[in-house]
This record gives structure tokens, sequence and C-alpha cells, in this order.
């Protein structure tokens, strides 16, 4: 049996680019989710606490992502024959799962200080909300730019807990002009939503890919006439396209030639022409007589 590859190589430098990002973020999220955690309390705000439960998630989603990142980068071996880049997946979507959890206790608090509204400290909560939005923008930068799915979920939490420092922000400035206190909890209510449908995202996405379905991106179509481009391909079968846990598309698949003799000429074609339809590693079996049958 005769099969081809087509590998791209360079992520070393991305991963480590990522790492980096992952610590930093890791680094101020958890310093910072102390002093919101604090901030919160002195000031009875719920937004803040809620914002500061969510930075403490971060902390375990930033740790989570850290540590998945450094699994997958180890080699394969005969026990792990595929390595270990499905670690990132495991990691983002248990990541989708604590956001769905974040989002249902801020709910369950904002529900009972809409029936009994606290008196809230509006301004040392607008001054920890807003220290609070700045860690979170600089985190998000540091993140922005991780094409690996792992990544993307630690910067989804983030991005919901930057939200939640505007919804903070926003509910100390209307305390603090109109005295309505119950801003608070409403604002708060406007963050769940937001972080039950980052978790969803996470969650589909991730199962889709465990479950080795066809990327969404991926034009099936464009990818079957790759496979026949050549005029000594005459058919293609057993086609199947997944996504690798670094984003690229994967495909194997048999082929039908006319002339097997002529296989290692036509492999580099063949394997151009799938780069062009944008998958980045192909394995291909070539048949001919007999065995070009779809049984699939």
């Amino acid at each position: 049996m005769h099969g081809g590859h087509a590998h791209q190589h360079g992520n070393d430098h991305l991963h480590a680019h990522a790492h980096g990002g992952l610590d930093r973020a890791l680094a101020l999220t958890a310093a910072f989710a102390v002093i919101e955690l604090v901030g919160g309390w002195l000031a009875d705000s719920l937004a803040l606490m809620a914002d500061a439960a969510h930075m403490v998630s971060d902390v375990a989603a930033l740790a989570l992502a850290s540590v998945a990142g450094r699994i997958a980068a180890r080699p394969a071996h005969d026990g792990m024959s595929y390595g270990y880049g499905r670690a990132r997946v495991l990691a983002a979507q248990a990541n989708g799962f604590g956001l769905w959890f974040v989002a249902g206790w801020i709910a369950w608090e904002a529900v009972g200080r809409l029936i009994a509204p606290p008196a809230v400290h509006g301004s040392l909560m607008l001054a920890v909300a807003a220290a609070g939005m700045a860690a979170n923008l600089a985190v998000l930068r540091w993140l922005h730019g991780g094409n690996d799915l792992n990544t993307r979920a630690a910067w989804w939490h983030v991005l919901g807990d930057a939200l939640g420092s505007l919804a903070a922000i926003a509910a100390a400035l209307l305390v603090l002009w109109k005295g309505w206190a119950r801003a608070d909890a409403v604002l708060s209510l406007v963050v769940t939503v937001i972080l039950a449908w980052g978790g969803w995202r996470l969650v589909r996405e991730t199962t889709l890919q465990l479950m080795e379905a066809a990327p969404a991106g991926a034009d099936m179509a464009a990818i079957r006439r790759a496979l026949t481009s050549d005029e000594e391909a005459l058919d293609a079968h057993h086609v199947h396209v997944w996504t690798l846990p670094d984003g690229r598309l994967a495909l194997s698949a048999h082929v039908c030639v006319r002339d097997m003799a002529r296989w290692p000429e036509l492999l580099p074609r063949l394997l151009a022409a799938l780069r062009r339809a944008g998958v980045a590693h192909a394995t291909l079996q070539p048949e001919t007589g007999e065995t070009c049958v779809d049984d699939d």
C-alpha cells in the first residue's frame, strides 16, 4: 500500500508565543481576581463579585489551557501514536462547561438581588471595575492571534470577563447618577447571556472536533474536485476530512488511478491541489482495477 502525506511545519514558534501569552495572562488574572473579589465585597456589588468569580474561573481556564498546551506538545509514541494534541480540545470543552457554570451562578445571585437590592457603593465599584477592564484588555491582547481552539477558549473566558467589567462600570455609573441599585443585578444578567453563548460555542465546536466531524469551513466539493483534478485520477472514495488540534484540515482518501506505475508522479500533483483546497495534511491510498470500489 502506498500513501502520501502533506505536512505543514513551523508551528513551534506559534506554540511558544501562545504559551508565553497564556502564562502572562494567568499571572495578571490571578492577581486581579483577588483585588476585585475584595473590592466587590467592600462595595457590596454583585456585578463586581460576579466579575471576580468569573476571573477565578478565568484563572482555572488559563491554567488548564496552559497545562493542556504543554501536554499537547509532547511527542507521539507507540502508546499514543496520534500524540497528545487532543488535550487542547478537551481543555477547551472543559472551559466551555465552566462558562455555563459561572453564568448559572451569576444568574442565580442576580435574581435574588432583583428581589431585594442591597445598598451598593458606586464609587468604589467604579474604581475597581475600571481597573479590572484595563487588566482584561491587557490579557485579551496577549491572547489575541491564538489560532488553536484551546487559546480561543481562554480568550472567550477573558472576553466574558471584560464584558463583566464593562457591565460593572455601567452599573456603577447608574448607581452614582440615578441611584438605581437594581442596575447591578440587571447588567449582571446581561453578562450571563454572553457567557452562556460563549460556552455553547465552545462545547459545540469541541464536540464536533472530538467526533471528527467535517469542519464547517471545509469546502467538501472543492476537496473532492482536487482529488480528481488530474486526468490520471479517475475517482476518489473513503474521503474523510477532519480538524487537527491546531486548527488545520486533515484528509484521508482512496484514489482510483489509471496506471499504478504513474502514482509517484501523480501523488505530488494531488497533494498540491489539496493544499490549494485548504487541506494541510493528507494521506492518500492509490487503487486500480477491481479495488476501485466505493464500499463506504
